[in-house]
């Protein structure tokens, strides 16, 4: 009776228009892993009743110790050998021990190439993404090199950029996060739990390495309006370049908006042209019709003019009353 009451409950007919429509609602299936239809499923523990979906996780957790924790787990305990650990359920079809205790953990390795296959998909820590990859970190001593190269010898930030292979973004993010640690170091700010976790953290990302994983220094960030399409009409014989293209969606050349990335940065060529030739002042842009041009010059307060904010009481009938040398009456500045 319960069943027959849940199937006319998911089942309803609609009359439209002299005919019959049945609708059946969507009829959820249990989403069994690829690798248990092999039938490498392990049995049920004795004096248990254990579904298919438990014993799979029971074979990937593996067992305990005593402080609880799954020590033959290969994903129990982070790596420190600079790789990710990152699961694989392609090669590993569900075998995630580092020793198999039955013949329900082993893996056919002639069937899949599993090692093969984990060289490869050992930085993406989604698989079947190969567009995705993890990031390359920058080991200690190269910092230090950049640090030196740039305070000490005082080499320009492009020239560093071209010698290791590292945008000038990241580069300038380097000397300010060692100016950030000095001045916690100073501060007493780095205690022993940030140490163990600086490290832990060091050992577990992959090393940066200049001759593989070089980053492209002509790369440019993509513009939102180059996002959407856009249709022009021109004629077959009128030139059409990336120029043109540009002015097409109101932005800048590439050439200009890489020339201002590679000029970008506290510590390059053409800041420290800005910072001895120009003294803060400016000419302010004249337009059509102007006569004067006005230059503005930085002044500290109160050496020039009178102070912003000061009282100035010409319209008040109690206003203070003075006179100067000649007898002359004037009303001075409170």
């Amino acid at each position: 009776m319960l069943s027959r009451t849940l199937t006319e409950s998911s089942t309803s007919t609609v009359k439209s228009a002299g005919f019959q429509v049945s609708q059946v609602r969507y009829r959820r299936t249990l989403a069994y892993p690829f690798y248990s239809k092999a039938g490498n499923i392990p049995p049920a523990r004795k004096g248990r009743k254990q579904t298919v979906f438990k014993r799979l996780m029971d074979q990937f957790l593996g067992p305990k110790n005593y402080k609880g924790e799954y020590y033959l787990n290969k994903y129990a305990y982070p790596k420190n050998n600079h790789t990710p650990n990152y699961i694989d359920p392609r090669s590993e079809r569900g075998n995630a021990l580092l020793e198999p205790l039955s013949e329900f953990d082993t893996v056919d390795e002639t069937e899949n190439d599993s090692s093969k296959r984990r060289n490869n998909n050992a930085f993406r820590p989604f698989p079947l993404n190969s567009k995705l990859s993890t990031n390359f970190q920058v080991d200690n001593e190269t910092k230090i090199q950049i640090v030196n190269d740039i305070l000490l010898n005082k080499m320009p930030s492009q020239q560093v950029a071209i010698k290791y292979g590292l945008k000038i973004q990241r580069i300038e993010a380097i000397l300010k996060l060692r100016e950030i640690e000095e001045k916690w170091e100073q501060e007493d700010k780095i205690n022993g739990d940030l140490k163990r976790m600086s490290q832990a953290m060091y050992k577990m990302f992959p090393i940066f390495n200049p001759r593989n994983n070089a980053e492209n220094l002509t790369e440019i960030p993509i513009p939102k309006e180059t996002l959407q399409s856009r249709f022009l009409t021109i004629a077959e014989s009128e030139p059409f370049g990336p120029v043109d293209a540009a002015k097409e969606f109101n932005l800048e050349p590439a050439a200009v908006t890489l020339e201002k990335l590679s000029e970008g940065g506290e510590h390059s060529l053409h800041h420290e042209a800005t910072q001895t030739k120009n003294d803060g002042s400016f000419i302010a842009p004249m337009h059509e019709g102007d006569k004067y041009a006005f230059k503005f010059t930085p002044v500290k307060v109160g050496k020039v003019g009178y102070r912003y904010g000061k009282v100035n009481r010409d319209n008040r009938k109690d206003r203070k009353v003075a006179y100067d040398a000649a007898g002359n009456k004037y009303y001075p500045l409170e």
